[in-house]
């Protein structure tokens, strides 16, 4: 063996090993390692790491010592995976690491396939059930209710990896399912003895049943209503007496096991013993009730699933997406399943007659059934477009390698509302302040008999007089809130108690006026009560006024979208405002090439019309907008700039402003995300066809040895589109042709491992490190479909492809 493939070997062998032993602070190598452990002389170690690095065998990271790592052992451990072919200092192997697809569909990380966290979802109360019943003390016996089809099974193991999640049972622990069904025929002995155990006479030996198998685990009886009577009967026995005994034996056997049971018959809570073996009853909704979006992430989910059984990639439009979407299932999701997995077929076969890039589900591809099921239309098609329009290409890709962008959006989307609005002022306030947002949300919705006490009686003659003009008193529930507060400062000082818990703000956020107000209750509070109140309470007393009259007033912080795409734009306001928040979100658009005098100008007017006293949120993907806003200018500075204009982080900026208390000087966001995509659903229809044909024909197909040219094509022709949409340059067929001739021959070299050695690659990525990172993200997938990756000298060739191009 050669010594270039012996330290190849040594270095793939390595990284296995730790990966193995989840060692991943340790996975890199440099060229003294390799000298020492396999007795060579550094130099040409360092000759030879360099060499497998320009076949894109190796990453290299630019540190000292210069660090390798062998790409080939990493994505096949996280097939999610896109690291590029060089890392900065600052950057780490595991930077590069997501969640992988798992490839085993009985596999559900816990709740994550369900929309639980928007207004419409149906399968929020049974998810809040099913995590009541795990959490509890001991946890209780849960029932699912549900319909054929409905997905009863499927939440049961939802169920047991929560459980195992939170870390109430083992890890170790297998999933123990008892399918009822096989025992409906059976004598029920069969049934009893497989349960309970038994006790061989003949032998004397003891045979451990399921439940005895499943200490402290949860045991799921799939299709319970299936089961003979006496079975049911003696199961339902055994739960109740929390105890069993083994068949031929006297011996008796604690329950320990947490019992999860499906049925599709709801007659069953008709016996009384029911509701006393299953405290927690599931009631899960038939596919046609829940919502757009939850039927929309089901079907998503299940095109993702068979690109990944098939391992190849699906393409779908919008159009063709709505008839799945709108259509009845009488089958539920079991039927909703089955006409994906037969439109899936009907297209594989297209594509092995035409041999083409992926499987392309057409409306000739649906079944007859699933168009004449689609009713109801008026009633469902403004959200179904409401939704839709949240993606912004008229086709969706799915891939093998990465989750599908749509789905992950809604994902994301899912997971953003799951968090309670008050972590966010947690975030952004001082304790003092959240106490009075808390204080002000309870008062809001006691009663008032609870309050109107002697002692508050007395403190209200005292202090209305001083707060009667203030918005605090258009609320009768707001002022009593604050007279209770007052009552229970003085009641502690009467008791010698501290006054207050907290220390004075260290920002103040109420207005002159509320502190003026503040004074003077502490005035009367000093020369009715002998007490004067700390610092902390004076800053308590302005914030309650300030923010009550917030929430009287319900003046928000607001929000714009200014987008280059004001398609886009308008979608996002109107799912936005869709999302019952108080906040009101507006689009507009300014012609980014107008005079930088007249932009600023229209910028203002906008502002002033927008803005309600609080300030304004501006999100915008316009470079000269950023640029005014980020510079000092006549704008007054009563807004915040958002650059990140993904729908996931417009949705966490919605949710912040307009919590109570946050202003626009203390508001906190994320920072900007900093994600790789791959927009690969570029509509191919819009493709030069002839064109692509014609280069296919006459350069292609009698050049290329390894490559199909027509998959090379499409292809190249889509990641070209990704590249100059992210340079903001036009298309023209000068720059196809330049482009599809040169990286198909680059594959083609690459393949044979006999890449171009171009010494002026490094000095030009150094030169244009942007349009570098631009070209190696979006050539992932050449990544993918060749498998191969390309080295810095070839990458050095498609810079200088681009230049020309460039302003």
């Amino acid at each position: 063996m050669e010594k270039k493939e012996m330290i190849y070997q040594y270095i793939h062998n390595e990284t296995i090993k730790k990966i193995q032993n989840d060692d991943f602070q340790n996975l890199g190598f440099d060229s003294l390692d390799i000298a020492q452990k396999l007795k060579m002389d550094r130099a040409n170690a360092s000759r030879l790491l360099n060499q497998l690095f320009n076949e894109g065998r190796l990453i290299k990271q630019l540190d000292r010592p210069v660090l390798f790592f062998e790409r080939e052992s990493l994505e096949n451990y996280d097939t999610n995976i896109f690291i590029p072919s060089v890392l900065q200092k600052d950057q780490k192997i595991t930077d590069f690491f997501r969640p992988v697809i798992k490839k085993e569909n009985n596999i559900i990380n816990s709740f994550s396939r369900y929309i639980i966290n928007t207004p419409q979802s149906k399968m929020s109360i049974p998810v809040e059930q099913a995590k009541s019943a795990i959490l509890y003390p001991e946890g209780l016996n849960i029932l699912i209710i549900g319909e054929q089809g409905s997905g009863r099974l499927q939440f049961a193991r939802s169920i047991y990896n929560f459980a195992k999640e939170r870390e109430i049972i083992d890890s170790d622990q297998k999933i123990n399912i008892i399918e009822c069904l096989n025992y409906a025929d059976q004598n029920p002995e069969n049934f009893l003895r497989f349960i309970f155990g038994e006790n061989i006479q003949s032998s004397g030996k003891a045979k451990k049943g399921a439940l005895h198998q499943s200490k402290k685990n949860i045991v799921i009886f799939n299709n319970i209503n299936q089961l003979p009577e006496k079975s049911s009967t003696a199961l339902f026995n055994a739960i109740l007496d929390h105890s069993f005994s083994p068949i031929n034996s006297n011996k008796t056997i604690e329950l320990t096991a947490t019992i999860i049971a499906t049925s599709s018959e709801k007659s069953m809570l008709n016996n009384s013993d029911i509701h006393r073996c299953f405290p927690m009853v599931i009631d899960l909704p038939n596919l046609s009730e829940r919502s757009i979006m939850e039927k929309l992430v089901i079907i998503l989910q299940y095109f993702q699933d068979e690109c990944i059984k098939i391992n190849q990639g699906i393409r779908i439009s919008k159009d063709v997406l709505s008839c799945f979407v709108m259509s009845e299932y009488k089958g539920n999701l079991a039927h909703l399943r089955s006409e994906v997995r037969q439109s899936c077929a009907i297209a594989y076969h297209q594509h092995l007659k035409h041999n083409s890039f992926y499987l392309n589900i057409n409306f000739d591809d649906i079944s007859t059934q699933v168009l004449t099921d689609i009713h109801n239309i008026d009633a469902r098609i403004e959200e179904l477009h409401e939704t839709l329009n949240l993606f912004q290409n008229d086709f969706l890709f799915f891939t093998p390698h990465q989750i599908n962008p749509e789905l992950a959006l809604l994902y994301e989307i899912n997971d953003n509302s799951e968090t309670d609005k008050s972590i966010y002022i947690n975030e952004a306030q001082e304790d003092l302040i959240n106490q009075c947002i808390n204080d002000i949300n309870h008062a809001s919705i006691t009663k008032l008999n609870t309050t109107r006490s002697i002692s508050v009686k007395q403190i209200y003659d005292s202090i209305y007089p001083i707060v009667k003009e203030h918005p605090l008193c258009k609320n009768e529930h707001l002022l009593y809130g604050l007279l209770v507060h007052i009552s229970n400062v003085i009641i502690k000082f009467k008791e010698g108690a501290p006054q207050s818990l907290f220390a004075p703000l260290n920002r103040q956020i109420a207005k002159k006026e509320d502190y003026k107000l503040a004074d003077a209750i502490n005035k009367l509070i000093k020369r009715e009560y002998k007490l004067t109140l700390e610092n902390s309470e004076i800053d308590y007393i302005a914030t309650y006024l300030y923010l009550s009259s917030q929430w009287i007033n319900q003046e928000y912080i607001q929000m714009v979208l200014c987008f280059k795409n004001k398609r886009i734009a308008d979608n996002y306001k109107v799912y936005l405002n869709g999302r019952n928040t108080k906040t009101y979100v507006e689009s507009f658009y300014i012609d980014s090439t107008l005079d930088p005098n007249i932009l600023e100008q229209k910028l203002i007017e906008k502002l002033k019309t927008v803005d309600r006293g609080k300030g304004v949120i501006i999100a915008t993907d316009i470079k000269p907008i950023i640029t005014l806003l980020e510079k000092e200018n006549k704008i007054p500075k009563i807004y915040k700039l958002v650059k990140d204009i993904s729908l996931q982080n417009l949705i966490l900026v919605s949710s912040r402003i307009e919590a109570l208390g946050v202003s626009i000087y203390n508001i906190q966001f994320k920072e900007e995300k900093n994600t790789i995509t791959h927009s690969i659903t570029n509509n191919i229809e819009t493709q030069p066809m002839s064109l692509l044909k014609e280069i296919e024909t006459k350069l292609l197909s009698e050049s290329l040895t390894f490559l199909n040219p027509t998959k090379a094509c499409q292809t190249l022709y889509m990641v070209l589109l990704n590249i100059i949409n992210d340079l903001s340059i036009p298309y023209s067929d000068d720059l196809l042709i330049k482009f599809l001739f040169h990286t198909s021959f680059t594959i083609e070299r690459c393949i044979k491992k006999e890449p171009y050695n171009y010494p002026k690659s490094k000095s030009l990525i150094k030169m244009y490190p942007a349009l570098y990172e631009t070209i190696d993200k979006n050539i992932q997938l050449i990544y993918e479909v060749f498998s191969v990756q390309f080295p810095l000298s070839e990458i050095g060739y498609i810079i200088e492809i681009f230049l020309p191009y460039l302003s």
